[in-house]
């Protein structure tokens, strides 16, 4: 047994199962390309959290936005830093204040839970935050990508490239 192991087959089995697991991951993350994927949610906003963390190893922006009809943490996703007015909303948007969010259609059963919803516009007293359209803009390009297959094919030919390498010693 440890033989094999010794002969490469643990990069042959790593391209291999970093191939299957990018194209399973491809082939069925959601896709959200238009407003009938998305549903409209409303809340009282009771506070939010925008974290900025510059760490070497932990370069993160986290958003969420929390409301008073929800458990939920309503979050903006990473992709989306770029077009959201985080400074407006923190000065215009009170405690109370009726705030609409779109969400993907997948995420309704998931209201009312510990799991931070993600959100694709913020709209409050007729201020938009967060825009649908632009939103979309950046999910078609991503939905569009061609990444993980080509990411599964580096892997996969970088796991028969170090199992011929064993074999060839």
């Amino acid at each position: 047994m440890f033989k094999f192991i010794n002969e490469g087959f643990h990069y042959l089995l790593f391209g291999v199962a970093g191939f299957v697991f990018f194209i399973y991951t491809a082939q069925t993350k959601e896709k959200v390309t238009s407003v009938r994927d998305l549903v409209e949610v409303e809340g009282n906003y009771v506070g939010h959290s925008f974290k900025y963390n510059k760490e070497f190893k932990n370069f993160t922006h986290q958003y969420y936005i929390w409301t008073g009809n929800y458990k939920n943490a309503f979050q903006v996703k990473a992709d989306y830093r770029g077009i959201f007015n985080k400074k407006e909303f923190a000065l215009k948007v009170n405690h109370g204040t009726r705030v609409k969010f779109t969400i993907p259609n997948r995420l309704v059963g998931s209201l009312n839970s510990e799991k931070n919803i993600v959100v694709t516009s913020i709209v409050a007293e007729g201020n938009t935050y967060l825009d649908i359209n632009e939103v979309l803009e950046i999910e078609k390009r991503n939905a569009s990508s061609k990444s993980e297959y080509i990411l599964s094919a580096v892997i996969l030919v970088a796991g028969l490239f170090g199992f011929f390498r064993e074999k060839l010693k």
